[in-house]
């Protein structure tokens, strides 16, 4: 039993490889990555446009002033220089850097929110190419048996043994179903080249069978939820850096004459402290409204908490009902193909009607298509739950 379910889970992890491989190539088609890394590049130029900001006010200043008078034997001169500078003591300018880094990683979280969606959608299409491929193989292989019957029964018209009206019902029926298959073609062909945008040159992917994560798991990997906490934190980031505001600036300089005027005491030196304080209370009630906005993407959070249960809750009962039919119809389907084998022999003998005939054929078809969809129907919620639960779609 154990070597079993280490064989089941090892061949479930090739086949989510396969799709996960497809969707790396169809991530870098649609340049996810690249757009990212130019986000984050422009992160980076501004968290260092923040940190060289500090230069910003810096100030110096120098002036030569010369007198040459008629009644001066020698001319004398004064010479000044200053530096100004305002000094963030209290390193207020992290808060936007944190407040960078916060939408940085905002933005991550929002972009694995669109791989999340790209990837459900290529899966929905690798679904419907497969489900359109094995109905079109199951429909081509009906029409050339049809077709090989309706050559026998034109045997049998030719030697009186059935009625030419019979004949001509069986042709328009293979012809309709002739229409079906060369629709089914072309359906398939335009998405393999769909898929083929997304992926150039790669095999179109198999799809998991089974579910080999728990509800835990799917539920712990919300790309909206780690948005609006991120939101959340930066909003009193900010709020924070708005309350602190009134916090003092302190502005410093110092100042060095040199005088060559003969009648002056010598050099002189200088040196400036300021200090700036804002008073506006506009800043605290900012503040209030940021943590009020960071409450509001807070409470924002339990309903996409509850929204992604919710939404593991419809797969895993999607994938429960298409394995319970799938099981009903396992069971059903050997005797409808015998019923079919059975008519067909009977209505070559003209022992039952083409009507009759038709039904059983028409009903065998069905239940093949239906199966076709529900094991198509699993495999698609199986691998979306987990890769989803996996987390590597993020990666």
């Amino acid at each position: 039993m154990l070597i079993k379910l280490v064989i089941l889970t090892l061949l479930a992890l090739v086949l989510s490889a396969d799709m996960l491989h497809f969707y790396k190539m169809a991530l870098h088609s649609v340049a996810y990555d690249k757009t990212f890394g130019l986000v984050q590049h422009a992160t980076t130029i501004a968290q260092k446009g923040i940190a060289q900001s500090r230069y910003n006010n810096f100030s110096l200043d120098a002036s030569y002033n010369g007198i040459d008078a008629k009644d001066l034997h020698d001319p004398f001169y004064t010479f000044n220089v200053s530096a100004q500078d305002d000094l963030d003591i209290f390193n207020q300018k992290r808060y936007k850097i944190e407040a960078l880094v916060l939408t940085l990683r905002e933005k991550k979280a929002l972009f694995d929110v669109q791989k999340e969606e790209l990837f459900r959608s290529l899966v929905s299409m690798v679904a419907l190419y497969h489900g359109v491929k094995k109905k079109y193989e199951l429909n081509l292989a009906l029409f050339k048996e049809q077709k090989a019957i309706y050559t026998k029964l034109s045997q049998l018209n030719a030697l009186g043994a059935i009625s030419a009206i019979d004949v001509l019902r069986f042709k328009n029926t293979l012809d309709s179903l002739h229409l079906k298959v060369i629709a089914q073609k072309n359906e398939l062909q335009k998405l393999h080249k769909q898929l083929e945008i997304y992926a150039p040159k790669e095999a179109i992917p198999s799809l998991d069978t089974t579910i080999n994560y728990t509800k835990e798991a799917f539920i712990s990997h919300n790309p909206k939820v780690q948005t609006k906490a991120l939101q959340a934190q930066r909003s009193l980031v900010e709020a924070t850096a708005l309350r602190e505001s009134y916090i003092p600036q302190l502005s410093a300089g110092v100042g060095y004459q040199n005088n060559g005027d003969p009648t002056s005491y010598g050099n002189n030196y200088s040196f400036n402290l300021a200090v700036h304080m804002p008073l506006s209370s506009a800043h605290f009630k900012g503040a209030e409204a940021l943590k009020v906005k960071a409450l509001s993407e807070q409470s924002k959070m339990v309903e996409l908490k509850l929204q992604r249960e919710q939404d593991y809750i419809a797969l895993t009962q999607e994938y429960k009902s298409a394995q319970e039919q799938l099981h009903l119809l396992d069971n059903n389907l050997q005797n409808y193909l015998q019923s079919k084998q059975s008519m067909k022999k009977a209505f070559l003998k003209q022992f039952v009607s083409f009507n009759s005939y038709l039904q059983v054929l028409t009903q065998t078809l069905h239940m093949q298509e239906k199966k076709i969809e529900l094991q198509l129907q699993k495999q698609k919620v199986a691998t979306i739950v987990n890769a989803i639960a996996s987390g590597k779609i993020y990666e």
